[in-house]
């Protein structure tokens, strides 16, 4: 048996499958029910190979109802069946039951063995078919690990490990990429002859790597190789021969030679068609490609229909019908090419309205394809695991937000339903903002409602911490060996984590049900809770235009502007100018973008909360001028949130501490931290300490050494209505898990409450205070805005925060702190605080000493 493995391990799977076949007939005479099983396996595991799936999974299916007829101690074949029929259906892009089959099978693999190696680079696999591009790594990377410590391992397996590493940075990181599959190939002519598929398949990559570089003589180089090893292994169509085709025509479309490259597509799809039928991702991917050539050539119409053609084509259970027919968004292959495909049959029905038929039919469906986009973004956002990931689909979701308010406001100024267009645009700009805070949140809840209890989540909670250190661990420098040993642990302790979630899903089944069910505040939610002088502007920055939505309890408008060439510029610009107190600049710049983003104002309006989006997270509107030369806060109020969907929604649960604060001042840091000592904190804590406990307040005061990690962190768990940290800040703009709040080190701490940390603390104050430099700062992500420390505490439950945006002298902080609490306490007379930040920066607007706009502005409140 031996020899047949080894023909399998380097792709000879007809000489192969006759061994195994043979092999099986004398296991089966000998009463061997095990290595007759084994043997039928690896048979369908040499179909699917040959590209023979339907017989490939059957066969495999079938062993497995004998395995449970015949054998006993079932568990390690069991789980070799369930990988051959996961790998099946990865061959035919049913990525749900490919993991579903291979998730069952690794957990109960052997270790550190070619089987466990091969199943985690499918997992692998089938993660990158589903937009998990970062999960995807970490598995090809433990599979790469496994065969690297294996001995006498064919080479050729090292190569398929950076094969597919390569395929996860092929799209955005070509470079990264060709490294990989260039290692794979030199691995691969350890045996030349026996690995020529492998390496055809490495020059695909490789010639796809570098068309996405530009280099396209270079790509059609790598093409041309191919040819000749195709047409010597394969006698007809294979789907191979199709992705060389496929990738002609890619290339010649880049080079802008769109008759040859429809040519090579449609030759393309052809092959796909006679191989696969009509419902496959790859039948998909390249009626989607057809439809990108004539929308390149302007024949709209047969662009959206061969969009609508990969629609169907990537619906397993709806046939086409007509370019005006709309899909149900479920049971698809692959739902990156059926985002792509919907979004693209949207922007060509826009152009076919607007350059050519002028019908409405044809705009209200590049509509309805916004609106299954925006759908299928929805389910998709459930399928990602990662962070990054996460955000990766936020930025391709804001471009479809983007074009869908665009449309929906054009039809509500050219159709009878005005409302109701507005209101659909409204919804679009809402979803763009903050989706994953609000997806963590109600995550959060819907754990509280659905009754889990604490000592599982304290499990969880466990998990995250571990994950949390280990990757502070990797920011460090480190030897290689011991970066491999920690990234190990981290894959651990993350599958653990996906393992705990799914097992709370299905023991709590209302916490699933919680878990998704987001309702989006609508433009009525947001007017009902208006009072007569209150007024919200919301903001969508797209490419070429600005979206204002103006609200107010009566009234609600959708406003567009050209967006500036030099828009990010300006917006830095402004920042910096009030950073750097450059005056007669600063003015210029507020000026005009006051004249850009801030509508006609309504008398009678005494607040403005603000839900910015992307760059404008930066902005202190507050300083913005006005035509008579005035700042805005000299006229209203000012607060900010993240989405009307968070402004709007009501605490979780009662304050247990409602009655009490914690006041943090480290003063003194390590001279190792890099940090300065801000001597006026003790003042501005002490001065804050004697305000609240004279209105009957419970007051902790933490100075110096009693500012330490442990015990902040420690008494957070008790609850506090109001927590002022007046310290530094840091923010990692590259790494925003690594911002940190900096306090005291101790035995237990370094001293820095990180931001991945904070996400990890109950807080569930109403009022935090971070009395320190650019704490409301972060990493600015297209669909999400800031992420950084403000994002992490209102996660932990801070209800309003109070931020800074920029580093500022200690004493005039300190003095706005104080006068801030002041306000709050003896002259508020409307609830919430946006009113008494108002009456501290106004005092201080008056004052001779701290007038400028430096000292006051970088301070925002986010809530109320």
């Amino acid at each position: 048996m031996a020899e047949a493995d080894s023909l399998f391990t380097h792709s000879q799977f007809d000489e192969a499958f006759k061994l195994f076949e043979s092999n099986a007939e004398s296991f089966y005479g000998n009463g061997d029910q095990e290595n007759y099983i084994y043997c039928h396996l690896r048979m369908a595991a040499c179909e699917i190979g040959k590209g023979e799936i339907d017989a490939g999974v059957f066969r495999a299916e079938q062993s497995l109802e004998h395995i449970r007829e015949y054998l006993e101690d079932t568990t390690s074949i069991i789980a070799q069946a369930h990988m051959v029929v996961g790998s099946g259906y990865l061959h035919v892009g049913r990525n749900d039951l490919a993991l579903e089959n291979l998730l069952l099978a690794e957990p109960y693999l052997e270790e550190k063995t070619l089987n466990k190696a091969e199943c985690l680079e499918e997992i692998g696999v089938a993660y990158w078919n589903n937009g998990n591009r970062d999960l995807a790594l970490q598995f090809h990377e433990r599979a790469l690990d496994i065969r690297r410590k294996i001995d006498q391992i064919p080479a050729s397996l090292i190569g398929d490990s950076n094969n597919n590493i390569g395929l996860v940075y092929l799209n955005e990181e070509p470079l990264q990429s060709i490294i990989y599959f260039n290692r794979a190939v030199d691995l691969y002519q350890d045996n030349p002859e026996q690995n020529r598929r492998k390496i055809a398949l490495c020059y695909v990559n490789i010639a796809y790597a570098n068309a996405e570089l530009a280099n396209y003589m270079e790509a059609l180089e790598y093409l041309d190789r191919m040819d000749s090893i195709w047409a010597d292994i394969y006698d007809g169509p294979h789907g191979n021969k199709a992705f060389v085709l496929n990738n002609r025509g890619r290339i010649y479309k880049m080079k802008g030679d769109f008759n040859q490259a429809l040519v090579y597509q449609q030759e393309a799809l052809k092959m796909y068609l006679n191989i696969h039928g009509e419902k496959h991702p790859d039948v998909a991917n390249t009626f989607l490609l057809i439809g990108q050539i004539y929308q390149q050539k302007g024949d709209y119409e047969r662009a959206a229909i061969n969009y609508q053609r990969s629609v169907y084509s990537n619906l397993y259970d709806q046939s086409f019908a007509d370019l005006y027919s709309n899909p149900e968004i479920k049971n698809f292959y692959n739902a990156d090419i059926l985002l792509t495909s919907l979004q693209s049959k949207a922007k060509a029905m826009e152009a076919l309205h607007f350059e050519k038929s002028l019908k409405k039919r044809d705009i209200d469906g590049a509509l309805t394809s916004y609106l299954l986009c925006d759908e299928l973004i929805s389910i998709i956002r459930q399928t990602r695991i990662n962070e990054a990931d996460k955000l990766r689909l936020a930025g391709i979701a804001a471009e479809v937000y983007e074009n869908g308010i665009y449309i929906a406001q054009y039809l509500s100024e050219h159709s009878f339903k005005k409302k109701e267009y507005l209101k659909i645009a409204f919804e679009f700009a809402e979803r763009s903002k903050a989706a994953l805070l609000l997806q963590a949140i109600n995550d959060t809840n819907a754990k509280h409602f659905a009754g889990i209890p604490d000592s599982e989540l304290a499990l969880e909670d466990s998990l995250k911490v571990e994950i949390d250190l280990l990757d502070q661990m990797l920011m460090q420098d480190i030897s290689d060996e011991e970066r491999e040993r920690i990234k190990g642990q981290v894959f651990e302790y993350q599958r653990a984590l996906r393992d705990f979630v799914s097992g709370l899903e299905e023991k709590y089944p209302s916490y699933y049900q919680l878990k998704y069910d987001t309702k989006l505040a609508s433009v009525w939610d947001v007017q009902a809770s208006l009072t007569d002088e209150e007024w919200l502007l919301s903001y969508f920055v797209g490419e070429k235009k600005i979206f204002v939505f103006s609200i107010t309890s009566d009234k609600y408008q959708l406003f567009d502007v050209d967006k500036p060439e030099k828009f990010n510029s300006q917006v830095i610009g402004m920042r910096n100018t009030i950073k750097y107190r450059m005056e007669e600049e600063n003015r210029s710049i507020s000026k005009q973008l006051y004249q850009l983003l801030i509508p006609k104002m309504e008398k009678g309006k005494s607040s403005l909360t603000i839900l910015p989006d992307g760059l404008l997270s930066t902005v202190t509107f507050e300083s913005l001028i006005d035509e008579e030369g005035s700042y805005l806060i000299e006229r209203i109020a000012i607060n900010y949130d993240y989405s009307a969907t968070l402004y709007l929604q009501k605490p979780l649960e009662q304050l247990h501490g409602d009655m009490s604060a914690l006041l943090v001042a480290p003063v003194e840091f390590d001279a190792n931290s890099g940090m300065s000592d801000l001597p006026s904190t003790e003042k501005e804590v002490n001065e804050i300490r004697y305000l609240l406990s004279g209105n009957g307040l419970t007051v902790d005061v933490s100075l110096h050494e009693q500012a330490s990690e442990s015990n902040v962190v420690h008494k957070l768990e008790e609850g506090y209505r109001y927590l002022h940290l007046a310290t530094h800040g840091m923010v990692d703009e590259d790494h925003p898990g690594q911002s940190s709040i900096y306090l005291n080190a101790d035995q237990s701490g370094d001293g820095r409450l990180y931001c991945s940390e904070i996400y990890s603390t109950k807080i569930n104050s109403n009022l935090v205070s971070l009395s320190a430099c650019e704490t409301g700062l972060g990493k600015i992500s297209q669909g999400e805005g800031v992420i950084g420390l403000s994002r992490a505490l209102k996660y932990s439950g801070a209800q309003n925060l109070l931020v800074s945006l920029w580093q500022v002298n200690d004493q005039s902080t300190s003095e706005l702190m104080i006068s801030f609490y002041k306000n709050h306490l003896y002259h508020s007379d409307k609830e919430g605080y946006r009113d008494d930040l108002r009456k501290a920066k106004l005092e201080m607007i008056r004052s001779e000493k701290y007038s400028d706009p430096y000292y006051w502005a970088p301070f925002i409140l986010i809530g109320r």
